[in-house]
């Protein structure tokens, strides 16, 4: 047999297709692999094309065998493993390319396309947003159509194949979602990384460093996406905790560690409670951010006693959680604070702010033991000239706090707040920073609260006697508008840029159209995030439970997925019935209708059953009505003629008017001793 003999029989029927199909569903791994996975894979896909072109042999066994040695010798010295998530991925690119390379009959090509339906999975790997998921369907799509070629006896036109697989993807969609609602899920990634694990992806540490959250106005990075079940709050209550810091060592503050877990308190004023639904970006630590102050938590939440909301395991994927929060007031007014609490919460370092000691002793000299007032006082220093709020705060070096108060007064929230907590402990009154984040914007498209990276915040918690720990945020005192308009309230100062995401007004007409596009993704990829990738165990959980069912219970998952599939047989049987081709009444048939349902009203049971031959029905009525012999007779003959015997045309049209008169025909019943009508 000659090279092209060889080439064009049918055993390669579908390789077009499926040199097409594998590079689509490998080419999202491009951005992922290293630069010899991809550059192989390409090579073996553009060889095997060429030779495809040109009739040529694929390469010869032995050297495919060196190939594939030194593809598994590559990704060994590449990652050290030939297992785990990335690895595994790359060894399965360069064999599926690899086999793609080597084909030479029919099984050679299902087991490339077999291969392709496993990069598309692994692909999730890396990456599950909504344009993977339509490239993923794409990649899909043209895998099928190349199997459907491959199995065919004879080659298929293009539309045939596309709307051939397009309907077997369609059907298979219904099995994916039962399977998606009903089987186990899987708690964490699907592949564990632990390295990636110890690396957080949230805009906030367990510490803070002047300048910190400063660095963040440039991050959009959606942190989390917030939508509320009946009530908005405003943007001044829209506080949301994340991080309690107590430890200061002179610069940086730090977590607080050691917490016990406490009972959420009871909301004291049912009014002031605002529900909510939380999606949560992976964080790849346990806080959960939570608006103040929590009254209703996930059930794999713990509440700390420094009100800090604590998940039972890190948030590697997303999540989504629903909490309550009572916007009165703070809890734990009517409790007294521990020793060790307020000692801990007064700590300095014995050197810090000297200059900012003298002054608050003369504050508490001038106000005695009025707390509220030394408070007041720190407010009204910072709202005064020269301070100001900047973007972009100048960098500090030595006793910040003194730096900061006397001598640049330029800063962020996490200057305002470090420098603030330290005037309060040095007046006596126990004061903490707290991280999270503050306002947001609200998406009209889809009536969500949107929190970036940049609307990162820090304020402060101080203690008062007979209240608890009350808020006090001193950026409401310098920068008001920060508070009352989040992030996106500010303008900067004389020589500030402020990024165009934060301020779409006074914009061009492309810009604004730019934003109008981001506006619409983002509302895309929320839905796409909270319906399917936030569908996590504790999701599952909800969902089994409103039907009564246990998910971690196997006999239920089990009715669960018949349930599914019962149902979806139920709705493939109606849909086939109603799809069912229905043969159109033949115009002797609708007369033979006709005359039924005259006879039926002249006489109670002698219309014509739906399985009744119409010889049979004539023997019934002569027998029950004899005058009407000579019509059902003549009607018969004409019926059969007119619908089972080869005629012209024109004969057929006689039979038909025919039918019509005696359809019509008086069927009263003829007096006694008189001869009933004759029709011929």
């Amino acid at each position: 047999m000659n090279r092209a003999g060889q080439h064009r029989s049918p055993e390669l029927r579908g390789l077009e297709l499926a040199l097409l199909a594998l590079p689509v569903a490998a080419l999202p791994h491009a951005w992922h692999q290293p630069p010899w996975v991809t550059l192989l894979v390409a090579a073996a896909i553009l060889l095997r094309t060429w030779l495809h072109l040109r009739d040529r042999r694929p390469p010869a066994l032995g050297l495919m065998a060196l190939l594939a040695a030194f593809a598994g010798a590559m990704t060994f010295l590449q990652y050290g493993t030939l297992f785990g998530q990335e690895a595994g991925t790359a060894l399965l690119l360069v064999m599926m390319a690899l086999k793609l390379l080597e084909t030479r009959n029919r099984r050679d090509i299902v087991i490339g396309l077999f291969l392709g339906y496993f990069v598309v999975v692994t692909t999730y790997f890396f990456d599950q947003s909504l344009l993977i998921a339509a490239w993923s369907l794409l990649s899909a799509w043209l895998l099928t159509a190349a199997l459907v070629q491959v199995h065919a006896g004879r080659a298929l036109e293009r539309w045939r194949l596309a709307k051939q697989s397009g309907w077997m993807i369609v059907h298979a969609l219904p099995f994916m979602l039962i399977l998606f609602l009903a089987f186990p899920r899987v708690q964490g990634p699907l592949w564990g990384d632990p390295q990636r694990d110890e690396v957080a992806t949230t805009a906030l540490s367990g510490e803070l460093n002047p300048g910190d959250i400063a660095e963040l106005l440039q991050d959009q990075t959606t942190a989390m996406r917030v939508q509320f079940h009946d009530t908005v709050p405003p943007p001044p209550a829209q506080y949301w905790r994340a991080l309690v810091m107590t430890d200061f060592d002179g610069r940086r503050w730090q977590a607080e560690g050691g917490q016990s877990s406490i009972e959420v308190p009871e909301a004291d004023d049912p009014d002031n409670v605002v529900a909510y639904t939380a999606t949560l970006e992976p964080t790849r630590v346990r806080y959960l951010p939570v608006l103040d102050y929590p009254v209703s938590l996930p059930d794999n939440a713990e509440y700390r006693d420094n009100h800090q909301v604590i998940r039972d395991r890190r948030i590697v994927n997303r999540i989504q959680y629903d909490a309550e929060a009572d916007l009165s007031r703070p809890p734990g007014g009517e409790e007294a604070l521990s020793s060790s609490a307020r000692e801990r919460a007064l700590e300095l370092p014995p050197s810090a702010a000297p200059r900012s000691r003298a002054e608050v002793a003369l504050w508490r000299a001038t106000h005695g033991d009025d707390d509220r007032a030394i408070i007041q006082a720190a407010l009204d220093r910072f709202a005064a000239a020269p301070y100001r709020y900047t973007l972009q705060p100048p960098t500090l070096a030595g006793d910040v706090t003194d730096q900061f108060l006397f001598e640049t007064q330029a800063g962020y929230c996490e200057h305002y707040a470090s420098a603030f907590a330290v005037l309060m402990r040095s007046a006596g009154i126990p004061t903490r920073v707290v991280t999270g984040y503050q306002g947001g914007e609200w998406m009209q498209r889809g009536e969500y609260l949107r929190l970036r990276n940049a609307d990162a915040h820090a304020w402060n918690e101080v203690w008062l006697d007979g209240e608890g720990w009350i808020r006090v945020d001193p950026t409401a005192a310098i920068a008001p508008e920060r508070i009352e308009a989040g992030i996106g309230g500010l303008t900067g100062g004389e020589g500030e840029s402020v990024p165009d995401f934060l301020r779409r007004d006074g914009l061009g007409w492309v810009q604004q159209l730019r934003f109008g596009f981001e506006d619409w993704r983002d509302f895309a990829r929320f839905r796409w995030e909270s319906w399917v990738l936030a569908f996590d165990p504790e999701r599952q959980r909800e969902l089994f439970a409103h039907f009564g069912l246990d998910a971690t219970d196997w006999r239920d998952v089990v009715t669960a997925l018949g349930a599914g599939f019962g149902l979806l047989a139920v709705a493939a049987l109606a849909w086939a019935g109603w799809r069912r081709p229905r043969r159109p009444l033949d115009a002797a048939d609708r007369l033979l209708q006709r005359l039924s349902r005259r006879i039926e009203r002249q006489q109670t049971g002698l219309g014509r059953h739906a399985h009744e031959p119409v010889v049979t029905w004539t023997r019934r009525i002569k027998a029950a009505r004899p005058d009407l012999a000579p019509i059902v007779d003549a009607f018969a003959e004409h019926y059969n003629l007119a619908r089972f015997a080869p005629a012209r045309p024109d004969d057929r049209a006689g039979h038909l008017m025919a039918l019509r008169r005696l359809a019509a025909s008086d069927l009263r019943k003829p007096p006694v001793g008189q001869p009933a009508p004759r029709t011929t």
